[in-house]
């Protein structure tokens, strides 16, 4: 049996059955003042890359199911490079509670209850399965620039809630502090290589395992012969 396919199977169902109840129990009740009910949760880019994450998650299964019954070899490559960009968003989550919203709000709000599998678990979750357990095919560094497309299109809409818009008039409050003295631009230049610092390591990492994982099928099958 292939081990680290079944140790990716079972985090991704993880992953997909706990975002799916957290997510949909924002609709009913959310004792965190720092996530709002209903559709209003989906102004956070935490929930937003949880969900993106679980879906990413949630292709890998049939086909993990399908190699531990013998019925394909390998994961496709779309597929992981979809987990690539579920996995970087979610790592994005990780780091800016880690380093940015930690020192501005109490811990108990950003690592307790449910908050803890958004910020935690659930990232950890995916960097491991991308970087150790699915690694199948290499990504590309053109494949790279494809893990920007989330953080891209959240931050068109939170420059337009908070900075064109404004809270004043109806808008977001900034409540990432993005726009602190007005230095949004600089903000986005961060976000993004930080982004891209992220795509870069992990990608490095997961294709030195494709060779690792390489390697070990050729000592397999030599075995077997």
């Amino acid at each position: 049996m292939n081990k680290k396919i079944l140790a990716a199977l079972i985090l991704n169902i993880f992953v997909v059955v706990c975002t799916a109840i957290i997510t949909t129990s924002y609709y009913f009740y959310c004792n965190n003042p720092l996530v709002e009910t209903g559709f209003d949760s989906y102004k956070f880019f935490t929930t937003d890359s949880n969900i993106l994450a679980g879906l990413t998650a949630l292709v890998m299964i049939p086909f993990e199911i399908q190699i531990l019954r013998g019925k394909r070899k390998k994961l496709p490559h779309f597929a992981e490079v979809l987990k690539y960009i579920g996995m970087t968003s979610v790592m994005l989550t990780f780091l800016t509670v880690m380093i940015l919203l930690l020192p501005l709000y109490d811990i108990k709000y950003l690592l307790l209850g449910t908050a803890f599998y958004m910020h935690v678990a659930g990232p950890l979750a995916m960097l491991v399965t991308f970087i150790f357990l699915e690694t199948d095919s290499k990504i590309k560094l053109s494949e790279s620039f494809l893990t920007l497309l989330p953080c891209v299109l959240y931050g068109a809409v939170y420059f337009i809630e908070v900075v064109i818009i404004g809270e004043a008039n109806g808008g977001w409050m900034d409540f990432y502090t993005f726009n602190r003295g007005g230095f949004w631009y600089i903000t986005a230049i961060v976000v993004l290589g930080v982004v891209f610092l992220i795509a870069t390591v992990t990608r490095l990492i997961h294709n030195k395992m494709v060779k690792v994982n390489s390697d070990e099928r050729s000592e397999t099958d030599d075995k077997k012969s």
